[in-house]
């Protein structure tokens, strides 16, 4: 059974059948709906719960839809059943994995479709080997602009006055048309091309030899759907958005302004017989069309919503990051004049809490499939977190293994401490399919999986733990513990990938707020941090090496006094053996009494 929880802000009660909602429910109904879901397939049961949130009139950003015979349970605000609590909605509860984020729930419900046996005419719309919205939205542009961007342009859609006569559309519309403009790339395209024009060619010099015009492809033409070629998950769901802003935004130079948007619009509504409109209109959106009498869109000269996310590396204007050695000496000093004890403590422990022989293999680091040359090195890591968390958790504890991969770290505890449960948090599909393997062949019990974004997690626990959560992910973790009042271990990694947005501001705490560093010198600082190597190589440039790792104690002195303003005690720590990775600081934190 697939239990599938969807937020919903009112409700005209079971003889009028309609349903506020917020965008992101109604994508995820009609690709349930689309699939023929729940009536075909494994059993999906849809329950609706209420937000929170009292809403007093009518949400501008919200949408009315009517169902009719839609078989689902309705759970009132101070209802909801425990596993809607876990993460942010829309949540998904498959046997002991929990999904929260668009994609990865749609993505589920399809596979799903397709794993129905009785199943005529499954609609294949995973792409090439299953890979469409594979990449989670923290890493992936397109997976966020389909997960988050178009639904947002839907509301910014929805909230403009129903009395607007002129609408400046959301940029992000103008992105989509651009990137509708970039030549077709698929991971196949050999494959594609000699489907599509009945030819024999394994690469571009064979593709250049052909003579015949007719047998050559062209790249600009074929960018179809969203993805390429062929329709896939990804034109479902923003069919579904730009449905809504059509109806809103009724006016004829839509089509002008956004050509290629339009005519890939076309193409998805008259595929499948238009059965993916017919969906849409089934739920009877209430949208207001607004009386414009022009409408004004940005559209990028080139655009592509598959490159890497730029503004990410705070690259940009006056944060250009220095790498001048005498600059950034003169960022330290300015780091010195604060008079903190800076620095780290070696790992003291004299001895393990617990006896590796006695560890199953799928619970070391064998388990996880990794290289030999890289097995003794990540033994002595999960060694000295597990000695950390062994020392701080007590029966009943609910542990969080966040960004644990393919469960290194949190099959481990999960093995040593059997009374305590334990959370494994990852939002690679395949890593996490890796953990339950592993999970499944040591019997372990007390192991329950989330599939999501660190954002999307809102449950609560009593200890943090993570190893090498990248960049600014280590300080979401430990804001994440802050709030829960979790204890927590956390072994950061990768600082020079540190970048601000709306809820994760550089420098941390207080201290280094009012400090004379600029957010570029403290990010040059973060940038350093990563030129460590090992000391004990002949090729190592130990003066570089020494100014690294004592960057990375700057930057964690940074967390632990951001720690402290919420009550924490806090000691960072030094990994043994100290070259078992260049990122050997853990921070260990618990309240004090």
């Amino acid at each position: 059974m697939i239990e599938l929880y969807l937020e919903f802000y009112s409700s005209g009660g079971e003889e009028d059948g309609t349903l506020e909602i917020p965008i992101e429910t109604y994508v995820v109904l009609v690709v349930c709906k689309y699939l023929r879901q729940p009536e075909v397939g494994r059993d999906l049961q849809i329950s609706f719960v209420q937000s929170k949130t009292i809403v007093e009139e009518r949400r501008r950003d919200s949408i009315t839809v009517k169902l009719t015979n839609f078989p689902a349970l309705f759970h009132k605000t101070g209802h909801w059943p425990p596993a809607a609590k876990y993460c942010q909605l829309p949540t998904l509860l498959d046997n002991t994995l929990i999904v929260s984020g668009l994609c990865g729930i749609c993505r589920r419900i399809t596979k799903a479709h397709l794993e129905c046996s009785p199943l005529t005419n499954p609609k294949q719309i995973l792409g090439f080997k299953g890979n469409t919205l594979l990449a989670p939205a923290e890493i992936s542009m397109w997976t966020k602009f389909c997960e988050v961007d178009i639904e947002k342009c839907v509301r910014d859609v929805l909230q403009l006055e129903d009395t607007a006569t002129r609408a400046d559309l959301p940029e992000d519309l103008g992105k989509l048309e651009s990137h509708l403009a970039q030549p077709l790339k698929a991971h196949n395209i050999y494959k594609l091309i000699n489907k599509v024009k009945n030819v024999k060619v394994s690469s571009n010099q064979e593709f250049q030899q052909l003579d015949s015009a007719d047998s050559r492809f062209d790249f600009h033409e074929n960018h179809k759907f969203a993805e390429g070629y062929e329709k896939t998950l990804a034109d479902v769901i923003v069919f579904t958005c730009m449905n809504l802003i059509r109806k809103r935004v009724q006016h004829p130079n839509l089509a002008t302004k956004l050509p290629l948007l339009n005519a890939w619009y076309e193409r998805v509504q008259k595929h499948d017989d238009g059965e993916l409109l017919q969906v849409c209109e089934q739920f009877q959106p209430s949208v207001t069309p607004l009386p414009l009498d022009g409408i004004a869109v940005d559209v990028p000269a080139t655009f592509s919503l598959y490159k890497s996310d730029t503004k990410k590396l705070n690259l940009l204007g006056e944060k250009i990051l220095t790498t001048n050695q005498p600059e950034v000496l003169g960022i330290l000093e300015k780091v010195e004049r604060l008079k903190l004890d800076i620095g780290s403590v070696p790992n003291d422990r004299e001895e393990n809490l617990f006896d590796w022989e006695a560890v199953p293999v799928d619970a070391k680091p064998e388990g996880g499939k990794l290289p030999a040359k890289r097995l003794a090195k990540k033994q002595h890591q999960l060694e000295c977190l597990a000695n950390e968390v062994i020392a701080l958790a007590t029966p009943g504890d609910i542990i969080v293994d966040f960004c644990s991969g393919t469960g290194h770290l949190g099959i481990l505890l999960a093995q040593l401490l059997p009374e305590c449960t334990i959370y494994l948090l990852e939002n690679k599909e395949e890593s996490q399919q890796l953990a339950m393997d592993r999970v499944v062949r040591l019997g372990l019990t007390n192991v329950v999986y989330f599939q999501c974004n660190l954002d999307y997690f809102t449950a609560r626990f009593d200890v943090g733990v993570s190893l090498h959560a990248c960049g600014v992910a280590t300080d979401i973790v430990l804001e994440k513990c802050f709030e829960h009042r979790a204890r927590f271990v956390s072994c950061p990694c990768c600082y020079g990938k540190l970048y601000e947005f709306d809820r994760i501001r550089y420098p941390r705490s207080e201290v280094f707020q009012r400090s004379e560093l600029l957010l570029k010198e403290y990010l040059c600082i973060a940038h350093c941090a990563d030129q460590t190597h090992d000391l004990e190589s002949s090729r190592t440039n130990v003066a570089k090496s020494q100014q690294g790792f004592f960057c990375m104690d700057v930057i964690d002195k940074d967390r632990a006094l951001r720690a402290e303003e919420f009550g924490y005690s806090v000691v960072v720590k030094r990994l043994r053996p100290e070259n078992c990775t260049p990122k050997n600081r853990v921070l260990v934190g618990v309240l004090e009494e």
